[in-house]
């Protein structure tokens, strides 16, 4: 696959050539080593047939070289270096520079992306194309990235919206490949199939790069048999190639454009219906095609006509053409722009210039005014200062004669104010020794009413305590005479029983043992202890439970000691547990009898 554009001093592979030269300028340094561009020199020398005929080593004195002076090295033994019969295949120059630079800028693994690696390739052809000339780094106006984003969207079926791109370009006036690609992967490419998106890239690509003006499908007569057969044309600026198919595999012509063609219509409409043009590539040789409609005719004789008016300019690319065109139609705008902004700069610094001389003035005359203004306030405030002193002065001389008087008085007056200070110095002295008494006799008074209080208190604390010991004394005496109480009934039924007992007689010469003495019965056995002795015990008990004398004054009743108040409590106790064994004892005794 070739390229047309041979103009120019192949800008296309220059710009291709900087991409690899910054790819690798790894320190961004603006300068790459000679080894690496050996390298890169001995690649594009292979593909392009043309082997260097100078080492790059040996040319350069220097370690490391710049992009100007090696993309010169290139155009001397390289672009010059090829004879003029000689094709090469400019696209495998691209191909090396493109491998060298996407591996640095895009991924390995583009398998998400909207674009393959094919036209991702494509894409970056068609910014070699668009780029600006001569500028370095390499970028393309945002002005023509929109021109070629629309055609990319027109080319996708879809509509272009002006104000979509103004609001992610206002803040970019350039944009570098790699930017340009990733706006087609995120933003042009959104809800839009990836075949379709590659689909017009390819199309675009064909446009732009290859310079293919218009292709399709036509008729065309033979020469030695004239009948009609359907080719696939494809119009370039140099040539119009036809084939047998769209797939453009089996070429079966080719019309150059050595010298200027000419494009005619032939009638109406032939025998066959076809409608037919006539293309005459030189005296001797014409070329007789029908289109498939009267709109594809049309089109095709515009192309062709816009071909041939390319080939009287001396230009070789219809799409360089254009492009320049836009450039300076842009540069002129943008001059204009400038010399517009540039006027309205110096007409707003006039007009600005022109306010601040009126202001000034206006404030000189303002400022005049005032000071007259003022002067005239200041005369009468002078004035009216001036007899004010006069007054002010009459009355200072009448002053002065009442402060005479009034020094006299004072005079008087300050020794009468010394002694009645005396007095009043003595007075408080007084005062403050009563005061120190006073405080003193307060003091004490506190002292003492604290320690009052605390005793209070103390007191107030025990007889709380006593309250709460004569509460559980008394619970404790409850409990022990509702014990003696019970105690009492058992030995009342106890005696009854043994009075029982006694009065029963039992058969035969049987007869139960009787004491010589009375004695109660208890856990221990007979003869613990005699009623006599138990009554003697109650009223001992009862007599320890009243209050004394000295403790009734103070409302208050003191607990027996610690060991007499068990005693007291553990004999009802013990009493149960021997009315308890001596009825073990008696129903052991009926058992026996």
């Amino acid at each position: 696959m070739s390229s047309p554009s041979d103009s120019n001093g192949r800008e296309d592979q220059l710009n291709a050539l900087w991409h690899a030269f910054h790819a690798l300028d790894e320190k961004r340094e603006g300068t790459v080593q000679k080894s690496k561009l050996k390298v890169l020199t001995h690649s594009l020398g292979t593909v392009v047939y043309t082997p260097p005929a100078e080492d790059v080593e040996k040319h350069f004195g220097d370690l490391t070289v710049t992009f100007q002076a090696y993309a010169d090295f290139i155009k001397t033994v390289i672009f010059q270096g090829l004879s003029e019969n000689s094709i090469p295949d400019w696209s495998r120059f691209d191909q090396v520079c493109w491998q060298i630079c996407c591996g640095k800028h895009l991924s390995k693994d583009r398998r998400e992306k909207t674009l393959t690696d094919e036209h991702a390739f494509q894409v970056w052809q068609m910014f070699n194309r668009l780029a600006e000339p001569d500028r370095y780094p390499l970028v393309m106006d945002i002005e023509e990235v929109q021109f070629l984003l629309q055609k990319l969207v027109g080319a996708m079926g879809g509509q272009w919206m002006e104000a979509d791109f103004h609001v992610f370009s206002n803040s970019l006036p350039t944009m570098s490949v790699w930017q340009l690609i990733a706006c087609i992967e995120t933003k042009y490419s959104e809800g839009i199939e990836p075949e379709t998106v590659c689909e017009a890239v390819a199309e675009l690509h064909k446009e732009l790069v290859l310079d293919v003006v218009k292709e399709g499908l036509m008729s065309k007569k033979g020469h030695v048999r004239t009948n009609w057969k359907e080719r696939w044309f494809v119009l370039k600026p140099c040539s119009l190639v036809y084939y047998t198919g769209k797939d453009q595999r089996d070429k079966k012509g080719e019309i150059v454009n050595p010298t200027p063609w000419k494009v005619q219509l032939l009638g109406e409409k032939s025998r066959e219906g076809k409608q037919r043009l006539l293309l005459t590539a030189s005296a001797n040789m014409s070329y007789e095609m029908a289109a498939p409609d009267l709109r594809s005719r049309q089109a095709w004789i515009t192309a062709i006509q816009s071909v041939i008016d390319l080939s009287k300019t001396g230009c070789s690319s219809l799409v360089k053409k254009h492009a320049q065109q836009r450039r300076e139609m842009r540069e002129k705008r943008r001059t204009e722009e400038k010399k517009e902004q540039e006027r309205k700069r110096k007409d707003s610094e006039l007009m600005e210039e022109q306010r601040k001389n009126l202001e000034e003035e206006k404030q000189a005359r303002s400022e005049a005014e005032a000071k007259l203004a003022l002067e005239t306030v200041l005369r009468e405030e002078e004035e009216q200062m001036r007899k004010e002193l006069e007054e002010m002065n009459r009355q200072l001389e009448k002053l002065l004669e009442e402060e005479r008087q009034a020094k006299k008085d004072e005079e008087i007056v300050r020794a009468l104010q010394a002694k009645l200070l005396q007095e009043e110095f003595e007075r408080r002295e007084q005062l403050e020794k009563l005061k120190a008494d006073q405080d003193k006799l307060l003091e004490d008074e506190r002292k003492q009413r604290q320690e009052l209080e605390e005793q209070r208190r103390e007191e107030q604390q025990r007889l709380e305590q006593l309250q709460q010991e004569r509460e559980a004394a008394d619970q404790q005496l409850k409990e022990a005479s509702q014990k003696l109480q019970d105690a009492e009934d058992k030995h009342k039924k106890m005696m009854a029983a043994v009075e029982e007992r006694k009065r029963w007689k039992a058969p035969g010469l049987a007869r139960p043992i009787q004491p010589a003495a009375n004695p109660l019965i208890t856990h221990r056995g007979l003869g613990a202890f005699t009623e006599r002795e138990f009554e003697i015990q109650k009223q001992k008990l009862a007599r320890d439970n009243e209050p004394h004398s000295e403790e009734g004054d103070a409302g208050e009743s003191k607990a027996p000691e610690g060991g007499e108040q068990d005693d007291v409590f553990d004999d009802p106790v013990k009493e149960k547990k021997e009315e308890r064994s001596s009825d073990e004892g008696i129903g052991e005794e009926e058992k026996e009898d």
